[in-house]
């Protein structure tokens, strides 16, 4: 009797057992209570759920850059609408019919576009720059107040974004994609003249910087990276804001030039004077006119490349996206058949487990009943 007591009690502690972990299935609508339940099961729950975590991540992440995309996109279509009228202004200008009082309205005009391009330059979104490469808290170009000079401030990298789990693409351009052009290439130990606002960039997309290595106001060379302990190129100072070198860089460099350079000169021009406020005549002005006119069309070519890279770049991102979407989705799926209850099969076996208690314990009232003198008889 004492042996068959200890069986229901068993028996009973079964059905407890099973009995709450069905009810938490219903209550939670989870598979599983305890990882100890199903360790397997729990540990493939466990991935997915990871997995959900990355790509929901990700998706967040690529949906707060989209502003940038867009922003880079708008920002470059007015660029190249503020250049054409550049264009158009020069062409103006640089007729017969035109007289120097109107060079000199035409001068005051291109500088209000200077503005609207420096302007532009240095658009941000959310607090990032859209054209400072990876330094996105960096304004990316500055005008000295003294020699109106306009310099780029940052370097000649991408803005990156994960697409992917242990996946980045380059997002949008950099401020030398979009307002300098390639002013002369250089083939390895060829002799080479550069401005000191110039940027040079070799064949791994490297900038080489001027130098004061020591401080002396006196440019040492051209260094890597602007890294004073590597070799440098040597140069020679022209006197007149441009340096002599020789490419020993071991591959091939290309010369890059800015528009905000092109325009400076030509305002002055405009005027009928250099960059240095001397009088110059009016055919200078007109072979200086003409000379910019087509760098001014082929800075306006490096802009329409930037914004197709830019388009391109974009529908890279986009479709990413959307790969991410889908797996989201597909992962989801997956998390709700694993880790998610059959609440027919719990409700079916609850009502199974509300039997096997309604027999047990009719059981346990027999067995109550029962006496020694009954179990006698």
């Amino acid at each position: 009797m004492v042996s068959s007591i200890n069986t229901i009690m068993y028996n009973l502690d079964i059905l407890n057992d099973r009995n709450n972990k069905v009810n938490h299935g219903l209550s939670t609508n989870e598979a599983l209570e305890y990882g100890s339940d199903d360790s397997v099961r729990y540990d493939y729950i466990l991935g997915v759920k990871n997995d959900i975590n990355t790509y929901t991540s990700i998706n967040e992440s690529i949906n707060y850059n989209s502003a940038f995309n867009t922003s880079s996109d708008t920002a470059l279509s007015e660029i190249k609408t503020v250049t054409e009228s550049i264009l158009s202004e020069l062409i103006k200008a640089n007729t017969d019919t035109t007289s120097d009082e109107g060079r000199v309205v035409i001068s005051g005009q291109i500088e209000d576009y200077k503005q609207s391009l420096l302007s532009l330059s240095n658009t941000n979104v959310d607090n990032q720059y859209l054209f400072s490469g990876v330094n996105t808290n960096v304004s990316p170009f500055l005008e000295d107040e003294i020699t109106g000079v306009i310099s780029y401030q940052s370097d000649n990298s991408s803005k990156m974004i994960n697409v992917e789990e242990n996946r980045y693409v380059s997002q949008g351009v950099n401020g030398i994609d979009v307002f300098y052009y390639t002013n002369n290439n250089v083939e390895d130990t060829n002799n080479f003249t550069f401005s000191s606002n110039e940027i040079i960039l070799d064949e791994d997309g490297n900038e080489w910087s001027l130098i004061d290595s020591d401080n002396d106001g006196i440019n040492d060379g051209v260094f890597l990276k602007g890294d004073i302990t590597s070799t440098s190129m040597s140069i020679t100072d022209n006197g007149d804001g441009t340096f002599n070198a020789v490419n020993t860089s071991g591959t091939s460099l290309v010369v890059k030039h800015s528009i905000f350079d092109d325009l400076n000169k030509v305002i002055s021009a405009l005027k009928l004077e250099d960059e240095d406020g001397n009088s110059i005549s009016a055919d200078d002005s007109s072979l200086i006119l003409s000379s910019i006119l087509e760098n001014i069309d082929i800075a306006y070519d490096s802009q329409n490349i930037s914004h197709s890279i830019v388009g391109t770049k974009t529908n890279t991102i986009d479709t990413y996206q959307n790969i991410v979407q889908t797996k989201l989705t597909n992962l989801t799926i997956l998390e709700n058949e694993y880790a998610s209850a059959d609440l027919t099969a719990l409700a079916v076996e609850a009502q199974a487990l509300e039997n096997t208690y309604t027999a047990l314990y009719s059981t346990i009232n027999r067995v109550n009943s029962l006496s020694l003198i009954n179990y006698l008889k």
